[in-house]
């Protein structure tokens, strides 16, 4: 996970919100189009759990606050996020991400909470939280530990460490700075690099004992 900057809302859900009796469930196609497009621009491409990529034809639109509980916030685009398929149909232990969270709620929000300084992750892959409920939440409600999901973080996590040796010595604060720089940043096509918080975590631990 990783903070995420809320931005205005397409203006075709705006004028559907204003109708009366809208509905999530009956949003015209051209709607849920522009919404796709709008939050995957806001994300960079990257699911707002696991931040692996995603793509507009196989993105779920996830409620955090879910519908059925929270029917109010169903047309909500600050309670709208972008999701990878999250393995939607496969037996529950192998779900993750919206498709395993369901109808549960979580205590944080990517969106509205400093997920950022609330996450932290091992070697081995694996993702953790100091706040307790979060983490059991991390593993029971997102599954985000699930092997194929720290086993893609741990790619990651030798990425930084081959870069970072890749010139003998020790790495000035500059040039950690940069890199941190180039795995917080979107390319020019928009896109974040999947499982940029993972890097940049590494990259600021290394940071402050350079």
């Amino acid at each position: 996970m990783r903070n995420i900057q809320k931005k205005r809302e397409p203006t075709s859900l705006t004028s559907y919100r204003a109708q009366p009796n809208g509905v999530y469930n009956d949003l015209p196609s051209s709607v849920k189009q522009e919404l796709r497009e709008s939050l995957l621009r806001e994300q960079g491409s990257i699911c707002c759990y696991c931040t692996s990529r995603i793509k507009r034809e196989t993105m779920r639109i996830e409620h955090w606050h879910c519908q059925s509980r929270y029917p109010n916030e169903q047309l909500d685009y600050q309670n709208m996020l972008a999701a990878c398929p999250g393995n939607k149909g496969h037996p529950p232990g192998d779900q993750y991400c919206d498709a395993r969270k369901g109808d549960s709620d979580l205590t944080l929000n990517p969106a509205r909470h400093d997920i950022d300084n609330r996450l932290g992750y091992l070697g081995d892959g694996t993702i953790q939280s100091p706040a307790t409920a979060f983490d059991g939440q991390i593993n029971k409600v997102l599954n985000l530990n699930i092997s194929r999901l720290k086993s893609n973080r741990r790619e990651v996590v030798k990425a930084v460490q081959q870069t970072l040796s890749q010139k003998p010595g020790s790495r000035t604060r500059s040039q950690i700075e940069s890199l941190i720089s180039r795995w917080d940043s979107a390319g020019i096509d928009g896109k974040r690099k999947e499982f940029c918080s993972v890097a940049i975590f590494f990259l600021k631990k290394r940071l402050g004992r350079a």
